[in-house]
C-alpha cells in the first residue's frame, strides 16, 4: 500500500487513519515545492492535483474521505467504520462527508469573506456547521455515539486547521473534541512520523 504524502498537508489524515488501523505502508513523497503534484503523472492519479493519494493494489485514487472509508472498509477489526448493513452506516456516512460538503466549504467561505448564500449553499455557513457539531458532540463524545470512527478523525484534524486559522475558536465542546481525538495512540505515532518526515523533506 503507497500514500501519496506531503508534511504539513491534508494528507495527515491518511497517514492518521493508517497509523490507526497499524497497515503495513510506503510513504510516496509529491514534492509541492517542484509543483509534483501537477505533473502528468501524478494527475493520473488524482486530476485535482491533491494530496492525499492512495494506491492500495495498483488502483490509486484520491480524496480525503474517499480514501479513509476504504481503510475502514478495508480494515473492519479496527472498527473505524460501520459495515453496510449495520442501521448506523447511514449516518456513519453523512458525518464522514459532512467535513468535506459542509465543514470545508464554510470554512473556505469564511477565510475568503466571501458573502455567501445560507439558503441555498448545502452546508449554510460557518456558523451552522459549528451549530450542528456542537449540538452533537454535547450529546455524545464522538459523532455516531460512544466510538470513535473514521468520521471523527477527518472532522478533529479539519477543526485543527479552522483552530489554527482563528475561523473557530479552541474551546469548548469542539476544543475538546479535538483534544480527545488527539489523545489517542494512532495520531501520536502519526504526529511522529509528520514531524520526522517535515525534518527530512522541508529542511533539506
Amino acid at each position: 500500500m503507497k500514500l501519496y504524502y506531503w508534511p504539513k498537508t491534508r494528507a495527515f489524515r491518511a497517514l492518521w487513519m493508517l497509523e490507526e488501523i497499524g497497515a503495513i505502508y510506503e510513504l510516496v513523497p509529491i514534492d509541492l515545492h517542484t509543483h509534483e503534484q501537477s505533473t502528468d503523472a501524478f494527475t493520473l492519479v488524482n486530476p485535482m492535483a491533491k494530496l492525499p493519494a492512495l494506491d492500495d493494489g495498483g488502483a490509486p485514487f484520491a480524496e480525503s474521505g474517499a480514501v479513509l472509508l476504504h481503510l475502514a472498509d478495508r480494515f473492519p477489526d479496527a472498527r473505524l467504520g460501520v459495515p453496510p448493513g449495520d442501521p448506523l452506516r447511514g449516518r456513519f456516512l453523512q458525518w464522514l462527508f459532512f467535513t468535506p460538503s459542509c465543514l470545508e466549504p464554510a470554512m473556505a467561505e469564511k477565510l475568503s469573506g466571501a458573502p455567501g448564500n445560507p439558503s441555498a449553499f448545502g452546508w449554510g455557513d460557518l456558523a451552522r456547521v459549528q451549530r450542528a457539531l456542537i449540538e452533537t458532540l454535547g450529546r455524545a463524545p464522538w459523532l455516531i455515539g460512544d466510538r470513535f470512527t473514521a468520521a471523527d478523525l477527518l472532522a478533529a484534524s479539519t477543526l485543527k486547521i479552522a483552530f489554527a486559522a482563528r475561523l473557530l475558536p479552541n474551546e469548548g465542546v469542539l476544543g475538546d473534541y479535538v483534544a480527545r481525538a488527539e489523545d489517542r495512540d494512532g495520531y501520536r505515532r502519526a504526529l511522529a512520523i509528520e514531524q520526522r518526515e517535515a525534518e527530512r523533506l522541508l529542511h533539506r
